[in-house]
């Protein structure tokens, strides 16, 4: 069952003395507790307060398919998970998302395997036969989150002795009770605190450092890339070391409103330093993380008409865009 939770906008809250005869967008966004699900909340909740414009939230993690199908105007997603669900791969394969598209590149999405912080475990090696939970059928990109990071070190699944577990939440909820030796998480998300509170304290192990390590996560699984972070970057990261990242996207159907889509982005672009409180992935989100060509789903219109007024439409942009057109493109 899919939880709907609505934003309500009151005219004299909001103080546009037009906010009521714009129509309600919708955006879909990830489980309360998820970095999506904050992403998502923050984002509506700024165009609600700046704007007046109402908006709904819709809780679920079917995010790419609700917008795809038009039944929200926006979205969250990740690099990956767009990749997959816009070209028909794997948990949708033979219902590509091809009217999937890309308002606007959010902040890095920073994942990686937890540990307890007495365990002696201190790389991916280390995990060999160890109990870790994985499958997550209820959300399936965790698991390429896993294969991506193991293939950097020669490992996969079958390395690993698997507890099946639904979900995110899940697998943490497993490292917290003892069933598990390692658990997959992200960066400042509510549950690496959780598991924190409860296990006395919980560490990241790093990913491998080399040149070729991103290369070699996107040639594995598109969206995904290696980035350094320094100690402290978040709960976990207790030395300089090398964690993998997704992009979090903001997306939007192909048949969104262009000046609908235009004026959600330009807001962002222009008072996304309003949100660092929101959540601390929001601090990693800038002009350069906004303006990234490397992407897996193209460019809404009303997005490529911001990009171009504020100088940051690129060649390469417009060549990415264009080979992803003509790939989805194919699949219709």
């Amino acid at each position: 069952m899919k939880l709907i939770v609505p934003i309500v906008c009151l005219l004299a809250a909001c103080g546009g003395p037009d906010a009521d005869l714009a129509p309600m967008l919708v955006i879909a966004v990830g489980q309360q507790g998820s970095v999506l699900g904050a992403v998502g909340t923050g984002v509506a909740k700024l165009v609600i307060e700046k704007t007046g414009r109402p908006m709904r939230v819709r809780v679920t993690s079917g995010m790419d398919a609700i917008v795809g199908a038009g039944d929200a105007e926006l979205g969250v997603s990740a690099s990956d998970a767009a990749h997959l669900s816009s070209n028909g791969l794997r948990h949708y394969e033979g219902r590509p998302q091809t009217q999937l598209r890309l308002a606007l590149p959010g902040p890095p999405l920073v994942v990686g395997f937890i540990v307890p912080e007495d365990a002696p475990q201190r790389t991916l090696e280390d995990l060999k036969g160890l109990s870790v939970p994985g499958e997550y059928p209820n959300a399936r990109p965790m698991h390429f989150d896993g294969k991506a990071m193991l293939s950097t070190v020669g490992m996969s699944w079958s390395d690993l002795e698997v507890i099946p577990v639904a979900s995110f939440r899940d697998g943490v909820q497993a490292l917290i009770e003892g069933r598990a030796d390692a658990a997959i998480s992200s960066a400042g998300s509510g549950l690496t605190q959780q598991a924190d509170a409860n296990l006395g304290g919980v560490r990241f192990i790093s990913l491998p450092e080399g040149e070729d390590v991103s290369e070699n996560m996107w040639s594995e699984e598109p969206g995904f890339h290696a980035i350094d972070v320094p100690a402290g970057f978040a709960l976990g990261v207790e030395e300089d070391m090398v964690l993998a990242a997704k992009d979090t996207y903001i997306t939007a159907n192909a048949d969104a409103s262009a000046d609908d889509v235009y004026d959600v982005v330009k807001l962002l672009w222009e008072q996304i330093g309003e949100l660092a409180a929101v959540h601390p992935i929001f601090t990693r989100w800038t002009h350069e993380t906004m303006t990234n060509p490397r992407v897996t789903i193209p460019f809404h219109e009303g997005t490529i008409r911001l990009l171009k007024e504020v100088g940051a439409w690129s060649p390469e942009h417009e060549e990415t865009h264009q080979k992803l057109l003509a790939e989805l493109s194919s699949l219709m």
